[in-house]
């Protein structure tokens, strides 16, 4: 009872959850702030770290190449070292064929004399030539030289593909002449592809004109790569200063890379190296896995902390609740324990001696409100024979309703008068049952119902079927027994709350004595909800027409008449909306079973359901315009408006509207069907468009069609259906109100 009463009031474990968030929260704001400025300064300094171990592998490379260069200036510088004699171009001959067995790299050699004639010149491919004494020296590798003594020419593709540079060095004097070599760049390969960084990394290199010389794929090089996009965004750096973090590009594979450069300063190449983005960013993608595990780590550590704490905060609260709970209902033995040491044991022992002091003044008035039971149980018991020997169709209700109203004109004692009116008021509500269960059956023919499907906590219906029907149970001395279900289910809330709801009516009305049990079990289709009692059961040749309309079984005049007998047959017309089964089962002087089949949903974090509205004062004040044909209608609305604090006006045509002189009202409440052809919605855009202001309006209904809905619908206003009790219009109303 303790947890009922708790679940009952609201307090389970809401303070608890606000106290668990709020103290997650303190951690987790400061920890995310940290990991996001951390993961930060982390991408930074990986950056950076990449754009050093880069600069340093395109420097070594760049030293590689340099190294190879001037093995070739070394070779061509042997060959000048000794000045030119009539008789010594055999002997150059012979070096220079030595200088092409040492030197792979060089595929032609030219020595020229101090005045620039050609004496020897040997190739790979071509036939050797000595002493063709051929004017050379207006060649720009001759003069480069004798300027400079190494000159190095720009990089040519021989037949379109292959990479070559011309390379001349001349000799220490003028006497010693040049030589002048044609260099294949493709032997550069060698060493762009030994280097590797990390696990995809390459270096490759570019000419001044942005073109491919040295690629580890060297079919890249012999097609004749273009690559001046990449110079650009190299050249597009601040001149002078080396990039401090690899540069975001396309790479030379067709994928993000970062990448670093360095230039050889001799020859104007640029030594690039490149590593892809995914591969460079996968240190940082691990730190990060890392980090959000000690996150979470330490979110469920503070959880577990707050909730903790929070248990025991709320056990004392608890306890005052559950207290206050009994109390309130009446068990004034029971007493508050606390022992915390604090202000909530001194607030459990002010509780406890106005609970002595109750129990107290409770024992002179006991026999008093034992009389005053027994005599509202015969009143009741007198109302339930009535009802059931009267309600079998409609004329019954109103003819008793016609002599208690004619009675109650002529009676002049209160008390009488009051017994009076609250027959009046059962007379109705009989009614009123009988033409819900009607209407009920109009908008199923009418298809007026919609099932909203969506996933929620059973245990939500079962909660308010508590709350309904317990006190019924106990006042026929029934034990209603609900068990507790952590399943989620997927089905409109309303229509299901609808279909428990009936079958626990009906096992509290036609059970004698025992329990009702409502309980969830899972079957292999889904989760099937059931209600079980110890009633007076069904035959097995009546089982079969419980589902039917307008069927009541022989109860041996148990409850016999109340209803038309609609409400197993509505039941069955939901579940076949919703798409569920129902089924029952019984015993004939043991109790029956009745049970819905829903499917099973996935837990989420929080239901959506409906909720109370808190209509205290909301239309207090209120100007408010009815419009009613009927004057019955219009007269009673506007008397119920008043008792509610609304200033109120009433009318029966909408070409007028206004509640004080010509200020505008504040809510309109219009009937469908007005006189003369007119209807609420157009009665509402007129007076909406008089008075220039959208006015919350609620349009009221006895046609339960579709299309009463559909217009109403369409023009965006809510709609209410007659009759209406007065409760359900003052929520309408102050729904209408807070949502404006």
């Amino acid at each position: 009872m303790q947890a009922a009463v708790w679940r009952s009031q609201g307090w389970r474990g809401s303070l608890r959850r606000r106290y668990a968030l709020t103290f997650v929260l303190l951690v987790s704001l400061p920890l995310l702030v940290y990991g996001l400025v951390s993961a930060t300064l982390t991408y930074r300094q990986q950056r950076d770290a990449l754009g050093a171990v880069q600069l340093a592998q395109a420097d070594a490379a760049a030293v590689r190449i340099g190294q190879f260069l001037h093995e070739v200036d070394l070779q061509l510088g042997w060959l000048t070292a000794l000045p030119w004699a009539e008789d010594s171009a055999q002997q150059r001959r012979l070096d220079a064929l030595r200088v092409l067995r040492q030197t792979a790299a060089i595929s032609d050699i030219v020595l020229l004399d101090g005045t620039g004639r050609e004496r020897v010149a040997e190739s790979r491919l071509e036939l050797s030539r000595v002493d063709s004494r051929a004017d050379r020296s207006a060649s720009p590798a001759f003069s480069g030289a004798r300027s400079n003594r190494i000159y190095r020419g720009d990089v040519t593709f021989r037949k379109g593909s292959e990479p070559f540079m011309t390379v001349a060095v001349a000799g220490p004097n003028a006497a010693s002449g040049v030589a002048i070599a044609q260099v294949s760049l493709k032997y550069i390969w060698d060493v762009v592809s030994r280097i590797r960084i990390g696990a995809g990394g390459i270096v490759y290199v570019i000419d001044p004109a942005g073109r491919l010389i040295a690629h580890p794929d060297i079919n890249l090089v012999l097609r004749n790569t273009d690559l001046s996009q990449v110079l650009q965004a190299f050249e597009a750096q601040p001149a002078g200063t080396a990039p401090a973090r690899a540069l975001p590009l396309l790479g030379t594979r067709g994928q993000p890379v970062l990448a670093s450069s360095v230039v050889i300063a001799s020859v104007g190449w640029r030594v690039v190296v490149e590593q892809s983005t995914q591969e460079a960013d996968e240190p940082l993608r691990a730190a990060a896995r890392g980090a959000l595990w000690v996150a979470a780590g330490s979110l469920l550590f503070a959880l577990a902390a707050a909730l903790w704490a929070a248990w025991r905060l709320v056990k004392p609260l608890r306890e005052l609740s559950v207290g206050a709970a009994r109390f309130g209902a009446g068990q004034l033995s029971h007493r508050i324990a606390l022992h915390s040491g604090d202000e909530l044991q001194q607030l459990g022992e002010r509780f406890n001696a106005m609970a002595t002091e109750l129990q107290t003044s409770y024992g002179s008035l006991e026999r008093q409100v034992q009389e005053r039971t027994q005599q509202l149980s015969e009143a009741n018991r007198a109302k339930s024979r009535l009802l059931a020997a009267a309600s079998h169709d409609l004329r019954q209700p109103l003819h008793a309703l016609n002599l208690l109203v004619a009675q109650l004109r002529t009676e002049r004692e209160p008390g009488e008068r009051d017994r009076l009116v609250g027959r009046v008021e059962a007379a109705v509500a009989s009614i009123n049952g009988l033409f819900d269960g009607l209407l009920d059956v109009s908008k199923l023919d009418a298809g007026v119902v919609r099932p909203q499907l969506l996933a929620f906590p059973v245990q939500r219906i079962l909660d308010r079927i508590d709350v309904a029907y317990a006190s019924a149970a106990r006042s026929k001395g029934l034990e209603l027994r609900i068990r507790a279900s952590s399943a989620w289910v997927c089905s409109d809330p309303v229509l299901l709350e609808r279909i428990l709801g009936n079958f626990v009516g009906n096992a509290v009305r036609y059970t004698r004595s025992g329990a009702v049990l409502v309980g969830c079990r899972r079957s292999g289709s889904g989760l099937r909800i059931g209600v079980w009692d110890t009633g007076i059961g069904i035959a097995p040749d009546k089982l079969e027409r419980v589902f039917d309309e307008f069927y009541q079984g022989d109860t041996d005049g148990l409850a016999r008449g109340d209803g038309l007998g609609l409400g197993l047959w509505i039941v069955a017309r939901l579940a076949e909306l919703l798409g569920h089964r129902v089924q029952v089962r019984s015993t004939l002087g043991r109790g029956s079973g009745f049970w819905v089949e829903v499917p099973e949903a996935a837990p989420l974090g929080t239901a959506p359901f409906e909720s109370d509205l808190n209509t205290t004062d909301a239309l207090r004040g209120r100007r408010v315009l009815v419009i009613d044909n009927d004057d019955q209608v219009l007269a009673s609305t506007v008397g119920l408006l008043i008792s509610w604090g609304c200033q109120v006006t009433g009318q029966k045509r909408s070409d007028i509207g206004s509640v004080d002189g010509d200020q505008a009202p504040e809510i309109l409440l219009v009937d469908m069907h007005l006189d003369d052809g007119d209807d609420g919605v157009r009665a509402i855009g007129r007076l909406r468009n008089r008075f220039g202001s959208a006015i919350p309006a609620l349009v009221m209904t006895g046609d339960v069609t579709g299309d009463a809905r559909a217009r109403a619908a369409a023009a965006g206003l809510p709609l209410v259906e007659k009759p209406v009790s007065a409760l359900l219009l003052r929520t309408a109303l102050t729904r209408l109100v807070q949502g404006a």
